[in-house]
């Protein structure tokens, strides 16, 4: 397992999280939430708030060309 490392700025309930990979982008949706992860997937989670427990599921396998 290697070292990562992940900065998250909130801009209103939009989340960037900028990573060693890129910069993927979230939105909250209450319980939910909708994103684009720095390798150009989407994903929907949902999750239980103030447990750190979460379901995260992968809408699409799309991604950038390199």
């Amino acid at each position: 397992m290697g070292l990562k490392w992940r900065k998250s700025m909130n801009i209103g309930p939009v989340r960037a999280n900028v990573s060693t990979r890129g910069v993927g982008w979230s939105i909250n949706l209450g319980i939910f939430r909708l994103g684009l992860n720095a390798q150009g997937s989407m994903y929907f989670s949902v999750g239980i708030p103030g447990t750190g427990l979460y379901y995260t599921s992968n809408v699409n396998d799309v991604r950038r060309p390199r």
